[in-house]
């Protein structure tokens, strides 16, 4: 359902002022009016009193009966028995008023537009249009019969065929161009509800996304420490169960260590700062690869060149390289594992991460987030990741970035 537009303080004001302004100018002395004011020959009890009487009366009937059936019209509302009642006497009105001064017709001026606002359907609007124009016909005929001007009659029929066919066109005119706006304001509330539920989809979309990333830098960061601090743990525990004190204080002080690190990479994330830290991603991924080698004794070899990407590419390239790690540590069991990051002719740059594992094989029934979230990572920035067997037997993970202007892989 369409909701009615919103009225004016004062919506009935021009009308008001239509009515007022009719009636005066009907009654300017010197021929501008239809009143006579030098026929005073029956004093105000004869002609002169009649024809203010009448005039009179077309203003009163608008203020008792039309003001509140216009105001129905304006609300688009259906007429009450008081609306067709004020439509009724106006069609009586302007027919005695026509008989008693033919000038009088010019009353159809406000009487036919507000008769076509009152009644909703265009139909009912034509009839009582014909009804209105019948009357200003017939009380013209008689004052023109009693004036006795030529053909009366015809002179009558052609004024109520004349306006009768301009209130046809006029109302036409204007129900069309109420009812294209009353189209076009259904089309503006329909876009501003769409507009408010595409809004609403895309913050939905924004925080799934948003949800999505929080849970993919988390696995690449926290999740991944807190892995080594339970190996780390479980480390010391198994020292201290062989009387090997070295050892476990060794390993209690790796749990330390990295427990601070998880908690700077908390911070990181909460605060949204650098995740490469200081030395840019070369020294982000030697620091990664430093620290796998402390808790695990791996022996891991790096070689790594400077790479001109953007921040987004480079942390991308990082997450790779933990998460390589990461899989060489957790699933492969592997004793080595070769870290190469080098630049593609293209200015785009390529991470290899090869362990001399067990091999993808048993990859494959592993559980976790890691390498499907690093897919998504790495298509987000058109890169590419291939993961399989290596040359030499074990996994090899592949990352590939296009450039600045590259395109998806």
């Amino acid at each position: 359902m369409i909701d009615a537009p919103p009225l004016t303080r004062r919506p009935l004001l021009w009308w008001d002022v239509g009515i007022a302004g009719l009636a005066l100018v009907l009654c300017i002395p010197g021929g501008a009016g239809a009143l006579d004011w030098s026929d005073t020959a029956e004093g105000w009890g004869g002609r002169l009193a009649l024809n203010l009487g009448v005039l009179a009366a077309f203003v009163l009937l608008y203020v008792v009966l039309g003001r509140g059936a216009l105001l129905r019209g304006i609300c688009d509302e259906q007429p009450t028995g008081r609306s067709f009642a004020y439509l009724a006497s106006l069609v009586l009105v302007l027919g005695v008023a026509t008989a008693v001064e033919p000038s009088y017709a010019s009353l159809q001026a406000l009487a036919h537009p507000i008769t076509w606002i009152i009644v909703v359907r265009y139909r009912n609007a034509i009839i009582w249009s014909a009804l209105l124009a019948s009357a200003v016909g017939i009380g013209s005929g008689i004052a023109y019969v009693r004036v006795g001007i030529e053909d009366p009659i015809w002179t009558a029929l052609v004024i109520a065929g004349i306006s009768f066919g301009f209130s046809v066109i006029l109302g036409t005119w204007i129900t069309r161009i109420f009812a294209q706006s009353e189209r076009y304001r259904a089309i503006a509330d329909e876009l501003r509800r769409t507009q408010r539920e595409v809004a609403a989809l895309s913050t939905e979309a924004g925080a799934a996304q948003e949800r999505e990333r929080l849970s993919r830098e988390l696995h690449d960061t926290l999740t991944q420490t807190l892995a080594g601090l339970v190996m780390l743990s479980e480390q010391a525990t198994r020292a201290f169960d062989a009387g090997d004190q070295g050892r476990a204080r060794d390993r209690l002080e790796r749990v330390e260590s990295a427990a601070r690190e998880a908690v700077a990479e908390a911070r990181a994330l909460v605060a949204t700062t650098q995740p490469l830290g200081d030395g840019g991603l070369e020294a982000a991924i030697a620091r990664v690869a430093s620290r796998m080698r402390a808790d695990t004794g791996l022996a891991i070899d790096c070689v790594i060149e400077p790479v001109a990407l953007d921040r987004e590419a480079q942390v991308v390239l990082l997450r790779a390289a933990q998460e390589g790690l990461a899989n060489a540590r957790k699933h492969a069991r592997a004793t080595r594992v070769d870290v190469t990051l080098s630049n593609e002719p293209n200015g785009g740059a390529h991470l290899s991460i090869a362990d001399d594992g067990v091999g993808p094989g048993d990859l494959a029934h592993a559980d976790g987030f890691g390498l499907s979230g690093l897919a998504e990572r790495v298509r987000a920035v058109g890169g590419e990741v291939q993961f399989g067997p290596g040359q030499r037997g074990g996994a090899l993970l592949q990352v590939r970035l296009p450039g600045s202007g590259g395109g998806a892989a």
